[in-house]
């Protein structure tokens, strides 16, 4: 029976040693630029983060409000598309996607520098522009480009939500006038590390000595001394008796 059990404890510790580490779940990035036409630097910028533990989602764009066309760019190619014509569906697992209004300036790497760090590349599914059902798993992304301030600027809000409808951020940046702006859409972990918990310091064991010899308390002493002077009296008057 001792050797049963030796056997089913061997086992338990190989596999154990033979588990591996729960690895960090990975995230995904939302991005949001804007600038002024003919310029490449964005004049506003805002990005946030949201865990995706079952991998890079299909993102939904199921509004898209302002004026003009609009372009969904991956590595399968570009497809332009009014706010009439949504949703239009963007697929990220292998890669990330972007959304351009106004001019599109030549270079993007400022904007999309969450997604396209660790050299990540474009999705290679090409945009899919109304189609008749949206994957289960989809995001849902929402845009509204406002109305113009006195000198021009308009602002862009973006919001993202999950399947039940759940927020997963959102963001905002001015347009300048005439300008342009890009949301950027991309796998990718957090940048922020957890904070490691502490290690508890071990505790001393304290090394076993003799144990002292107890020293009688005052009251104890009194008490036998008591005894004893009882004990010599009755033994003289026993004494006398008896001669």
């Amino acid at each position: 029976m001792r050797r049963a059990t030796a056997w089913f404890v061997v086992v338990g510790v190989a596999v154990l040693g033979t588990a591996g580490p729960v690895s960090a779940a990975d995230g995904f990035w939302v991005s949001i630029a804007s600038g002024v036409a003919g310029s490449s630097s964005p004049t506003g910028y805002q990005d946030w983060w949201f865990e995706t533990p079952h991998g890079p989602p299909p993102v939904a764009v199921t509004r898209l409000g302002g004026e003009g066309s609009f372009e969904a760019t991956t590595g399968g190619g570009s497809s332009y598309f009014t706010g009439a014509a949504v949703p239009v569906v963007l697929h990220t697992t292998d890669g990330y996607a972007y959304l351009v209004g106004g001019t599109q300036p030549s270079d993007l790497s400022s904007s999309l520098r969450r997604q396209t760090a660790g050299g990540q590349g474009l999705a290679t599914a090409v945009p899919q522009i109304a189609p008749s059902v949206l994957p289960a798993n989809a995001v849902s992304l929402t845009a509204d480009l406002g109305d113009p301030d006195s000198d021009g600027t308009r602002p862009l809000t973006v919001a993202v939500t999950d399947a039940m409808s759940n927020s997963l951020g959102a963001g905002a940046v001015s347009v300048p006038d005439g300008g342009w702006w890009v949301i950027g859409l991309g796998a990718g972990l957090s940048d922020t590390e957890p904070t490691p918990e502490p290690t508890p310091s071990p505790v001393p064991v304290p090394t076993p000595t003799s144990s002292p010899v107890a020293t009688p308390e005052p009251a104890t002493g009194v008490l036998l001394g008591l005894g004893g002077l009882a004990a010599a009296g009755w033994r003289m008057v026993n004494r006398r008796r008896t001669k």
